[in-house]
């Protein structure tokens, strides 16, 4: 066995706890929600900032990523029910993190004078440690 080969087979010995862990599946879907969402929300600051409210874009935002989102979750969770429940119930819980976006951007931004894209990079390290367990326990039941 060459060293090349057995690095490789190590690696995989290590890494196949986490390729079968539903929370890690989690965290990298989380990851790419998050990365969806900043670009979303990142570009219509950007492209629109000045004319256009940031709350405003934070909704649209979190709207568009979680019809994008929703069907890697379901794969993660495993769900077989309604695809339409299962979306609502998803939005809802998507809900929550717009909550923690209209509550906390306007109190980075207004009362902490950050500026606003990395105020809205802040929020984004919360959130997912809240859905994880909505959606968990609630969304994908």
């Amino acid at each position: 066995m060459t060293c090349t080969a057995h690095a490789t087979g190590r690696r995989r010995r290590l890494l196949r706890p986490l390729l079968n862990d539903r929370r890690a599946h989690y965290v990298l879907a989380g990851s790419s929600g998050a990365v969806v969402y900043y670009g979303l929300f990142s570009a219509g600051w950007l492209i629109a900032g000045h004319r256009t409210p940031y709350l405003l874009l934070a909704v649209l935002a979190n709207a568009a990523t979680a019809v994008l989102t929703y069907p890697v979750y379901r794969r993660i969770f495993g769900a077989t029910g309604s695809w339409p429940g299962g979306l609502i119930r998803f939005y809802l819980v998507s809900l929550g993190s717009l909550a923690c976006t209209l509550f906390g951007l306007p109190l980075l931004v207004e009362a902490a004078g950050l500026p606003v894209l990395p105020a809205q990079a802040l929020i984004i390290v919360v959130a997912p440690l809240i859905t994880y367990q909505l959606h968990r326990g609630w969304s994908f039941r």
